[in-house]
């Protein structure tokens, strides 16, 4: 018979010791941490505008601009109106950076030393739902012209897609296409309010709900972009997406307000003509003949020139938010997927044929009266 203590040494097996490195045990350690968004950085707001975010400051990272004149932008005395002595020097484009100084879009689409920035086709707009380029007046625009419409017709009249029938800021939500048509104000509102509260309660992970790269590249995925306008602009009673504009209301933001509009300044638009931010001539207002964005935006006064769009706001802070989120998307547009190869075709670029101006050498111009379209092609605007 064996006794026990011998039984124990014939069986008692070697032990084996492992060395695991610490560095393999991080993925185990991070999948056990809360997700949230705790590592992204604030959005910088602006203390003098509603503690908002600080859209130059967030628009100049993505689209840097060209240098801006010593004494600011160039202004006019009014609308339709005179050059200032005092405010008479354009900037001088550089390469790969944008124009400081931006008074219409007619060059939106081309190479930036033209003076325009992308087009909300160029930056993936989803809900632009623009018009094709079949020659046709509005090409390219949120107007969907008959395609057989005569040079004649009022663009500003033709119908945009998917809005609701006689409702104001109001669009559709459909089975066939999503949400239809709305301005760029309207998510960029939505995500600018999500991150913010993701940043504050750290539950939400901005950047595994906004971005996959393989299918979106720098831009923040469709079905991201759906879900938050939902959130804060969806009408379930009527499944459609209702908004503000994006301007003061009594003195308050609007659930969208977009400072750098600028619409509707005084006492540039006192007799009723202007139209949104585009600040037409009496003359062209009272002949009701040109699309309001054929008039060029604020160009007088101290905001002369610093008009933005919103989808480029959009634009930039997406790719803010990506740049934090994924090492292929670098801070600046023209550098990321999201702008590959942007403008370096005329052929193939995204910008609107323009009107006859009464000056086509000035980009300050008002549309020629009476109105005429499609523009010659001979001066700055495109024909």
């Amino acid at each position: 018979l064996v006794s026990c203590a011998t039984r124990q040494k014939l069986t008692k097996r070697p032990v084996i010791k492992m060395r695991i490195s610490p560095l393999a045990l991080v993925p185990f350690i991070v999948a056990l941490l809360p997700k949230g968004s705790s590592a992204l950085k604030e959005i910088p707001t602006n203390a003098d505008d509603f503690n908002e975010p600080a859209w130059e400051t967030i628009i100049e990272s993505a689209f840097p601009p060209w240098a801006t004149p010593a004494a600011g932008c160039p202004r006019l005395d009014a609308v339709d109106g005179t050059l200032l002595d005092d405010f008479n020097t354009f900037p001088t484009p550089e390469t790969g950076k944008f124009n400081p100084c931006y008074y219409t879009k007619a060059f939106a689409g081309l190479d930036p030393s033209k003076g325009g920035y992308p087009t909300p086709i160029d930056t993936h707009y989803p809900y632009e739902f623009a018009a094709p380029f079949l020659g046709q007046p509005g090409d390219g625009s949120v107007k969907h012209c008959p395609q057989d419409s005569e040079g004649s017709v009022n663009i500003g009249k033709c119908p945009k897609f998917g809005q609701c029938e006689g409702v104001k800021d109001c669009a559709i939500v459909s089975d066939d296409y999503g949400i239809g048509h709305i301005p760029p104000f309207v998510p960029l509102a939505a995500i600018k309010k999500e991150y913010m509260a993701a940043m504050a309660d750290n539950t939400t992970d901005i950047c595994e709900s906004f971005f996959h790269f393989e299918t979106s590249g720098c831009n923040i995925k469709k079905s991201a972009l759906d879900e938050v306008v939902w959130k804060y602009f969806g009408d379930a009673a009527t499944r459609t997406v209702k908004f503000q504009p994006p301007i003061l209301i009594d003195g308050e933001p609007s659930s969208t307000y977009f400072r750098l509009e600028y619409g509707g300044e005084s006492p540039a638009c006192d007799d009723g003509n202007c139209r949104g931010p585009h600040y037409c001539s009496k003359e062209v207002a009272d002949e009701d003949m040109a699309w309001g964005d054929f008039c060029p935006y604020v160009h007088t006064g101290e905001n002369s020139g610093l008009y933005r769009h919103p989808h480029i706001a959009l634009a930039a802070l997406e790719l803010w938010m990506a740049n934090q989120c994924i090492p292929e998307c670098p801070s600046e547009w023209l550098k990321s997927p999201n702008g590959e190869n942007y403008g370096t075709d005329e052929t193939t670029s995204t910008s609107i044929t323009w009107c006859e101006m009464a000056d086509n050498a000035n980009p300050m111009a008002q549309p020629l009266v009476p109105y005429a379209w499609p523009n010659t092609g001979k001066g700055l605007y495109p024909g």
